[in-house]
């Protein structure tokens, strides 16, 4: 099975296309705020360095956030546009999930972390190891409330750890800037097990996960 797979949740977008057990091509873009305007050049630059056609895409994965919310919005919208123009299934994948996956292997508690901004992180923990899996639900909240309930020996994965190391660096160990953006290739592999198995999400209930408010939305709330 041949899928497409999209991440735009972080500053550092990607797109990748998978085939059964293996990643055909991979292409990242750290380009801040202007996913708009590369997410489409990127996805046909791709396509052609594959000699491929969109229609011979199969299935779809697409990293739902948390993240940031024009991001994700934009490569929900990417995506959503694209499976229903080729009729393909689609599937949407947590963005920490992906993150976390990177670094699974590790033999201890792994803590995948990005930014929230106003000061605040989403997170979410996982058990590593040969019995990875997730270890509670998604989280956003302040890097002190955070830090206060990370266990010992505990690996932290993703941008957050940088952008706060005086809180989290005491308490966990960093996976490393190379691991601080949830990857394509990644939500592709997730999206394909899924996908495997004959999962798929239907194009009305597939929405991004925010876990707060965006700031539109705060404005309204203050109005009313």
């Amino acid at each position: 099975m041949r899928i497409l797979a999209i991440d735009t949740a972080t500053l550092a977008g990607s797109i990748a296309v998978l085939s059964d057990d293996q990643i055909l091509g991979e292409a990242g873009f750290n380009l801040g705020r202007k996913h708009t305007e590369r997410l489409l050049p990127e996805m046909d630059w791709l396509f052609s360095r594959l000699s491929l056609e969109p229609k011979m895409i199969e299935g779809i994965a697409v990293g739902i956030g948390p993240g940031s919310f024009t991001g994700v919005r934009v490569g929900l919208a990417t995506a959503k546009g694209l499976a229903a123009g080729l009729a393909a299934p689609i599937v949407g994948i947590s963005s920490l999930d992906a993150l976390a996956h990177a670094v699974r292997f590790y033999p201890g508690p792994i803590l995948a972390l990005l930014d929230a901004r106003k000061g605040e992180l989403f997170a979410r923990f996982y058990s590593g190891g040969n019995s990875f899996s997730a270890a509670g639900e998604p989280m956003v909240l302040l890097p002190e409330k955070l830090a206060a309930l990370i266990p010992a020996h505990t690996l932290a994965v993703g941008e957050g750890c940088r952008i706060y190391p005086e809180v989290l660096k005491a308490k966990a160990d960093y996976a490393g800037f190379e691991f601080d953006y949830p990857r394509a290739g990644i939500v592709g592999k997730l999206g394909l097990e899924r996908l495997q198995k004959g999962e798929r999400d239907s194009l009305e209930s597939l929405v991004p996960v925010y876990l707060r408010p965006s700031d539109a939305e705060f404005k309204k709330q203050e109005v009313s």
